[in-house]
């Protein structure tokens, strides 16, 4: 009986002693490794960026992060983030430690006001296109003097809603703007607002998907602009602009715009 007694209290001590192993390597187990960098971008904003419901990725800003992922030897990961979500966070830090943003770049159309420059660093364009005044079908709207009285949606932060203010002010209308594209076009698809302003990319894919919209027609004064943008302490890294030079100079930037559906001539 004693030897009985004897080996139980052994095995239990045997057992207690491999789970506080167990729990201490737990414990101690090393965390994921931070990539480089935290990219945002706008989810369900193709052609640039979109992801399928197995969480895979495609599209313009895609191409271009994998890219300087291989020239420059960084690692990173997206993130996604609105424009508008992304400048309230920095606007929020402005004049502290920036480092507490969810995301270190923001790759997308953000426009700061003209001159700020205390509050943002920008990379050169990556891409530049028109915008487009699209329009439900059915109103009477044949062109951009018919907007009296109608509201425009617009995703916020963004030269589009630059546009629709102008158009706004112009033909007496109203600006109605939303953190997302996919707002933006739900708005317009549900009958809230009679336009919206796109850049010519996501308003291409707009017009195929979607049978009940029209283009009124594009703008050539203002213009979508994609680049990196980052709070001003913290700048958009060296390795980055000398990347994106590169890109440019050697004709990758415009291969992978046309891969996508983007800067077809």
């Amino acid at each position: 009986m004693k030897k009985w007694k004897l080996g139980a209290l052994f095995l239990t001590a045997v057992l207690l002693l491999a789970g506080c192993a167990k729990a201490e390597e737990q414990e101690t187990a090393p965390e994921p490794e931070r990539p480089d960098y935290y990219v945002g971008v706008e989810e369900k904003n193709a052609p640039y960026y979109s992801a399928d419901e197995n969480g895979n990725a495609s599209g313009y800003y895609v191409d271009l992060m994998n890219t300087l992922s291989e020239r420059t030897g960084i690692t990173y990961e997206f993130r996604t983030v609105s424009a508008s979500e992304y400048a309230a966070k920095v606007q929020s830090s402005s004049g502290e430690d920036a480092s507490g943003i969810s995301c270190d770049l923001f790759l997308g159309t953000l426009e700061p006001e003209v001159g700020d420059t205390s509050t943002y660093a920008q990379s050169e364009p990556v891409y530049e296109t028109g915008l487009c005044v699209l329009a439900a079908k059915g109103q009477g709207l044949r062109k951009t003097s018919h907007l009296r009285g109608v509201t425009i949606a617009a995703r916020a932060e963004t030269e589009e809603a630059v546009f629709s203010d102008y158009l706004a002010a112009r033909y007496d209308a109203e600006t109605i703007v939303f953190q997302k594209e996919a707002d933006v076009l739900a708005d317009v698809s549900q009958g809230y607002s009679g336009a919206m302003i796109l850049d010519e990319g996501n308003a291409s894919l707009a017009l195929q998907q979607d049978a009940g919209l029209k283009l009124l027609t594009t703008s050539g004064k203002y213009f979508s602009v994609h680049r990196f943008t980052a709070a001003a302490d913290q700048g958009i890294p060296e390795a980055f602009a000398s990347a994106l030079e590169e890109l440019s100079a050697d004709g990758t930037l415009t291969a992978f715009q046309q891969q996508n559906g983007l800067n077809v001539q």
